[in-house]
């Protein structure tokens, strides 16, 4: 067995009701005020309701900004670190999904070092090296699993991308995980965030830089995606399943912020910088035609995946159990109506060549199962495509 180190430092309070745990745990973060950063949809829900009550009958001051847009682009993470600077918050809450996440992360970092987020992502002129503003997250969707991750996701408009910012220390230091918070969101986005988490899953389970403990925590949530949401999907208002891949997906981006991801997601965040499609939808319809290419890479492992969504293996070869997995996939993504064509969601063949400049620019393309070249991202793209 190879040596290996897992984190996860984020302290996890699960459960139906866990938010009103809020200000306790608030409180023991020492704060004097909270930010609660949330989107302008989310701010008119019963959500906020809910949240709102914990704090109004405390005794912890707390604000609410809601202007959080998807996908934040570069100016909105700038100007949000400065509203929060002049709130004189101490502690930040983000209620939400990837996108408010996502956010929180990089402003509780801003808070700490100076000049803009762009100077932070991938590539930039300057690093992470001090402690952020502590952040607690209320993911309102199963997916993302960004509140338990090192990295958040910037959309730079300039160059059309989404790029990355990672560091250990822009881990969210509680994250409360409570389905209930889940009940309300739409079919659309219920399946396609699962697939965002299934995707997760299986990109850490198959990468080079796994390990048990990844292994351990992938499998598994590949076996609560396949079970439950295809319910979570047909059945909002089945808290069971809601609870089910509510855990699935923070225990698949544990596993993916230790073991890694692959080019699914290299081609997915370029994607996004050159159509508006959701990170979740975009990994949905690139996943079965990656793992078509990748499977060969460790066929053990991608016929375990296959068990895991529940296939019939019996009399089958290790190959062709490998590949049922790719069958599970497709299955499940038919069955919570999701497209399974690039070209039904904007895509045009002219892109290809950006999305794969992007694609084999991604750092984690290293630790995909198989050696990939630009042809091969490309034959995947066109898979796709048709």
């Amino acid at each position: 067995m190879k040596n290996f180190q897992y984190k996860m430092p984020t302290k996890l309070e699960f459960g139906i009701g866990s938010r009103n745990k809020l200000v306790d745990i608030c409180k023991g973060l020492n704060a004097t005020k909270v930010f609660i950063l949330t989107g302008p949809n989310i701010v008119k829900t019963e959500i906020m309701t809910s949240i709102r009550s914990v704090f109004d009958t405390s005794d912890v001051d707390y604000e609410i900004y809601s202007e959080i847009v998807t996908d934040p682009p570069i100016d909105v993470v700038d100007k949000t670190a400065e509203i929060l600077k002049k709130s004189q918050a101490s502690v930040v809450v983000a209620v939400g999904g990837g996108s408010v996440i996502d956010t929180a992360k990089t402003i509780c970092m801003l808070q700490t070092h100076e000049g803009s987020i762009k100077d932070y992502l991938f590539g930039g002129i300057k690093q992470v090296t001090k402690p952020c503003m502590p952040l607690i997250c209320l993911p309102t969707t199963a997916g993302s699993g960004s509140e338990v991750t090192a990295s958040a996701v910037i959309t730079d408009k300039h160059n059309n991308i989404k790029v990355s910012v990672t560091h250990e220390n822009l881990i969210p230091d509680v994250a409360i995980i409570d389905p209930e918070l889940h009940m309300s969101m739409p079919q659309g986005v219920t399946a396609s965030t699962g697939m965002d988490a299934l995707t997760h899953a299986i990109e850490a389970y198959v990468s080079l830089n796994a390990n048990p403990i990844s292994d351990m925590n992938a499998l598994y949530a590949i076996k609560l995606i396949g079970e439950n949401l295809r319910t979570a999907v047909s059945n909002g208002n089945n808290l069971e399943a809601r609870s089910n891949m509510a855990l699935a997906s923070t225990i698949a981006a544990a596993a993916f912020m230790n073991g890694g991801l692959g080019v699914i997601h290299g081609i997915a965040q370029s994607m996004g910088g050159v159509i508006p499609i959701s990170h979740g939808l975009a990994n949905a319809m690139i996943l079965p035609y990656a793992m078509k290419r990748n499977f060969v890479g460790n066929l053990e492992k991608f016929k375990n995946i296959s068990i895991a969504l529940g296939k019939n293996l019996d009399g089958l070869s290790l190959r062709e159990a490998a590949l049922e997995s790719i069958e599970g996939v497709f299955e499940l993504a038919k069955d919570i109506s999701l497209p399974l064509n690039l070209k039904d969601v904007g895509f045009k063949k002219e892109y290809i060549p950006e999305v794969i400049a992007g694609t084999m620019a991604y750092r984690l393309l290293a630790v995909n199962p198989c050696k990939l070249s630009a042809k091969d991202v490309e034959n995947i793209l066109l898979q796709a495509f048709e």
